[in-house]
């Protein structure tokens, strides 16, 4: 029985993505769930598993190909009987995208990212272990032989190594020593910098990757689609980070990973949108669409900050039924699995409203762009100790800015004023006795 490998939709407003490696050739045996294309959208980039086992048919386009979501790609024999032949498109060679290497990277050594496990000119060697064309890439960049990751643990499918990964080995490997003395423990860590070939005006091009591309045009689309507003509230969050302190070391034992500031906003969120339905809401023409879950969207930054980093938002479902620990544990499973591919287009799918935090980062305020089709996005801004006037006296407190992006055909001041007014008292006024569990 012959199987289609459909394109599948990374989210409801993917319309396409780009084939960027296949990873198994006409004829080969898969097993169901065994990776066998890696595609690329403006989300993330994403390990796509065979929906059957059997003998793989048929490839109905070639690598760097963009193709509409829901499109036949490929197709397995399931009874493993007989290969035909592949559509000319599938058969055709085509060079590897820009992106997926670095513009320094001479033909040469490009050349050696493919061959078999022998010396390349530069004394490096390969590896029979497979390698996604982005993880080969950050390789060449830093100078790391393949060879060497042999050795590397991977946390991807069938213990492949990711990106997170690789940037995981290479900072152990180039780890200053104790003598040549520490970073700050809030600074970023240490990376090499990329390489690039300067021309003679001091200038290089790097084309855009299809996910920064992709982003681009929904950013711009968006702006175009809703009038932006923007309105910041400070809100106090001593008590919060107090209570936080006393319960941290017992999340830690019972849940297994730290509980950071970010689940408090998003419960404090949730309660604000039961409490002003009409930021939970999309728009479809003059129709307004309110929606009775709340499906809460985490932007989650997938680390590469040498591309911008990537974004992507999973999507926390019927947040509204969770509590603090609740939202906390799907935060961390959601943004874990963002992190090593593992997402299904569930998990990016039918968000209501959006959190984003470059707060970690260290940015005091921001204006996010919303997330189309919803209405408002929240942004969060770096917690820091700060003086300021409690009673006509002078105190020092945990502050933080939060600025709420919403469309002025829906939303206007008041009601948007009025639903941060609502997430600073809530926040402002937590409970010191109230329990972790």
């Amino acid at each position: 029985m012959k199987v289609d490998m459909i394109m599948p939709q990374m989210g409801e407003s993917i319309a396409e993505a780009t084939i960027s490696k296949w990873l198994k050739k006409v004829g080969d045996s898969v097993q169901k769930d065994e990776v066998i294309l890696e595609i690329s959208t403006d989300k993330v980039d994403s390990e796509i598993p065979a929906p059957a086992s059997g003998t793989l048919l048929e490839l109905k386009f070639k690598e760097g190909d963009v193709v509409p979501v829901k499109t036949a790609i490929a197709v397995i024999d399931s009874d493993g009987k007989g290969v035909s032949t592949p559509a000319a498109a599938a058969t055709s060679t085509k060079a590897p995208m820009p992106a997926q290497a670095a513009p320094s990277t001479p033909p040469s050594a490009a050349k050696s990212m493919e061959a078999p496990p022998v010396p390349s000119e530069n004394g490096q060697h390969s590896s029979d272990r497979f390698y996604s064309p982005l993880v080969k890439s950050l390789a060449e960049k830093h100078g790391v032989p393949l060879a060497e990751l042999d050795s590397v643990k991977g946390s991807g499918q069938a213990g492949r190594v990711n990106k997170e990964d690789f940037l995981a080995f290479v900072g152990s490997r180039s780890a200053p020593s104790a003598s040549s003395g520490t970073a700050p423990a809030n600074a970023p860590s240490a990376r090499a910098a990329p390489q690039f070939n300067w021309n003679e005006e001091g200038m290089t091009v790097v084309p855009m990757d299809n996910m920064r591309s992709a982003i681009a045009d929904h950013m711009v689309r968006s702006k175009h689609t809703s009038p932006h507003v923007y309105s910041i509230q400070e809100v106090d969050m001593t008590a919060v980070s107090r209570w936080r302190k006393k319960n941290k070391e017992a999340f830690q034992k019972a849940e297994g990973f730290n509980l950071s500031f970010t689940p408090f906003f998003l419960e404090a969120a949730v309660k604000g949108l039961q409490k002003f339905p009409y930021i939970n809401c999309s728009l479809d023409g003059k129709k307004i669409i309110l929606k009775k879950h709340i499906n809460m969207g985490c932007a989650v930054a997938l680390g590469d900050a040498e591309k911008g980093f990537g974004l992507i938002v999973p999507v926390i479902k019927h947040a509204e039924e969770k509590n603090l620990v609740g939202i906390a544990r799907a935060l961390n499973d959601l943004a874990q699995r963002a992190r090593t591919k593992k997402l299904s287009p569930d998990d990016v799918s039918g968000g209501t409203f959006t959190v984003t935090n470059p707060g970690v980062f260290g940015t005091m305020i921001g204006t996010p762009i919303i997330n189309q089709p919803q209405v408002a996005i929240l942004c969060l801004g770096a917690i820091v100790k700060r003086p300021v006037v409690i009673d006509d006296m002078i105190a020092i407190r945990e502050q933080c800015y939060l600025t709420l992006s919403y469309d002025h055909r829906i939303v206007d001041g008041a009601l948007g004023g009025s639903f941060l007014a609502f997430i600073r008292e809530y926040l402002e006024g937590w409970d010191m006795d109230r329990a972790l569990f």
